[in-house]
């Protein structure tokens, strides 16, 4: 635009075009002075200096009503657009400054954070340096316990039990592994079935872990025990006592550690298989930073997971 077409635009403020919005809404100069928090008299001298802006009138006025000109018709419209585009990139600059300086609270699996998380962190703090994040890793019953609460923006953790109150948003398919030491015998396998860790010394999380109740009601359906010789509460230190050789575990195919000692296979992955998902409560709003880092999830996601370090196809 030129600088002599600049000049001959109107040279009306915000407000203005707010009073001439809100005087055609209500066809009201009571209702609209009401509406701006201005005395009726303020908002009747700012449209008069609008109208004398534009060179024309915008309303008929009488003792009993208030309605447009054939110019006022033309104008309102106009007027109404620029407010409503004003106000959606008034929202999209304050949404990039909440993000940029906001706070994000998310809940996963203690695996996930362990392996995947990290790596999505990274990535997001680079872009956004000054938001404070606050992860929450546990099992499973408490991602979706802190996702309940409230206490967490959004968490991503496994499909595995009624979800009416939350909305889920599929991240891919799961399937789980057997992880082993590389120099265990399960290394010269194409595959493993349940039936093979039948007196496996296996170390293991807590009995409460969504992954506990998957192969224990599994392999009692089978008719027999699991051989939990070990177990603990970290994912961290799981993997420190199966690379040390003295037994291996089970994990899901988003959370395969990533050590060159150790080697995985699926296990039964016609039976044995989940979704990862995103999720938050009904009703909660999402803020921008939270917006924010569930756009990098899914671009991460939309290329396939990987099977993890050491990992051979069944």
């Amino acid at each position: 635009m030129t600088r002599s077409s600049l000049s001959q635009l109107p040279n009306l403020s915000i407000r203005q075009l707010r009073a001439v919005a809100a005087v055609a809404k209500y066809s009201s100069f009571i209702a609209a002075a009401s509406e701006m928090g201005l005395s009726q008299p303020g908002l009747s001298r700012m449209i008069r200096a609008a109208e004398r802006e534009l060179g024309s009138a915008l309303f008929e006025r009488t003792t009993r009503q208030v309605s447009l000109t054939s110019v006022g018709v033309e104008f309102v419209p106009l007027a109404e657009r620029i407010l409503h585009d004003l106000e959606l990139s008034s929202n999209a600059i304050r949404e990039l400054s909440e993000q940029t300086r906001g706070h994000l609270a998310i809940s996963c699996p203690m695996a996930f954070a362990t392996n995947m998380l990290a790596d999505l962190i990274t990535s997001y703090k680079r872009l956004n340096p000054n938001v404070i994040l606050h992860i929450h890793e546990g099992i499973q019953s408490s991602t979706l316990g802190l996702i309940r609460s409230g206490q967490v923006d959004f968490g991503i953790g496994a499909l595995s039990e009624p979800n009416d109150d939350l909305l889920v948003e599929h991240l891919c398919q799961n399937c789980y592994h057997v992880v082993f030491h590389k120099r265990h015998r399960f290394a010269r396998r194409d595959e493993i079935s349940l039936a093979d860790l039948k007196g496996e010394p296996l170390v293991s999380m807590p009995p409460s872990s969504n992954l506990r109740r998957i192969f224990d009601g599994a392999a009692a359906n089978a008719g027999f025990r699991l051989n939990h010789t070990i177990t603990l509460n970290t994912y961290s230190a799981l993997a420190q006592f199966v690379r040390r050789g003295v037994g291996v575990t089970i994990l899901a195919s988003t959370s395969l550690p990533n050590d060159p000692l150790l080697r995985s296979l699926p296990i039964d992955p016609g039976l044995f298989n989940g979704s990862l998902a995103m999720m938050r409560l009904k009703g909660r709003p999402i803020s921008a930073a939270a917006s924010g880092f569930q756009d990098l999830v899914r671009r991460r996601f939309s290329e396939a997971p990987p099977a993890g370090p050491g990992a051979r196809p069944s």
